[in-house]
């Protein structure tokens, strides 16, 4: 009796089969990040806006009475705010280049939709998220200073994920992937006490985006991204497990996203 065709055998699921596979994905996971990083520089001044531009917008804001509603001080924080903000998720883009031009051979490639390109797609959830627009000053606006705390609360948010992801990705470097693949298995620094340092940091750095985007879309896009982000651990897990002896033992003694109490 013949066999049901699986769409899983489709040669675009199965990176193995590629010719010069390794060369295919790293340079186009390379020309994709150059070109974010190439727009994050050339807009710099639009986020995080020079130091004029921030002081002359913020300066404007007045009270019912014609009062500022900013003093320089508060200026100078948020426009330092926006800067670390900023040079965060430009690291984490550096990061990713190192990672991808060190990382070694892949030990067990991924194989079928679920290892190749479902992770891709949750990994794209975020970048949907940052498309939608602002909403911030619906809720805290410019002309109360409560928007000042709330975008400092959410900016920590932030830079405490984005920061969690960088140290993450400078350890797990020579055994990077998007897809669900086994290259090295890394059980120090940060992930001598959590598993997945990086999900840990996108869950944390993704639910500030979600704060300055809050709408109902972009909370189904956060709630279908943490889902998935789950699902690729527990999928890259049984891809470990099956090519190291010693991930079982590590998996007892660490946490997946958060250290074991």
């Amino acid at each position: 009796m013949k066999r049901p065709f699986r769409i899983d055998q489709w040669i675009i699921f199965q990176p193995a089969r590629w010719p010069h596979a390794e060369l295919i994905s790293r340079g186009a996971a390379l020309t994709i990040i150059a070109i974010f990083l190439g727009l994050r520089i050339y807009n710099f001044d639009r986020f995080p806006q020079s130091f004029e531009d921030a002081g002359n917008f913020y300066g404007a804001i007045r009270t019912a009475a014609g009062q500022p509603v900013y003093a320089p001080w508060q200026i100078a924080v948020l426009w330092g705010i926006k800067l670390a903000v900023w040079i965060v998720e430009t690291a984490i883009y550096i990061g990713y280049i190192a990672a991808y031009t060190s990382r070694v051979k892949a030990v067990r490639v991924a194989q079928g939709f679920m290892e190749t390109w479902f992770p891709v797609i949750v990994a794209g959830l975020p970048v949907l998220m940052s498309l939608m627009p602002y909403s911030l000053p619906r809720w805290a606006p410019f002309n109360s200073v409560r928007h000042l705390y709330f975008y400092m609360g959410i900016s920590v948010l932030i830079l405490v994920g984005g920061s969690i992801n960088f140290i993450g990705l400078l350890t797990l470097r020579r055994a990077f992937t998007i897809m669900s693949e086994a290259r090295e298995l890394i059980t120090h620094g940060i992930f001598r006490y959590v598993r997945h340092p990086l999900y840990t940091g996108h869950f944390i750095m993704f639910l500030g985006s979600l704060l300055l985007r809050l709408h109902p879309v972009t909370v189904g896009m956060y709630v279908l991204f943490c889902i998935g982000q789950t699902i690729r651990a527990k999928i890259e897990e049984r891809k470990l497990k099956a090519a190291f002896s010693a991930y079982e033992a590590y998996q007892r003694h660490t946490g997946m996203f958060f250290p074991l109490l």
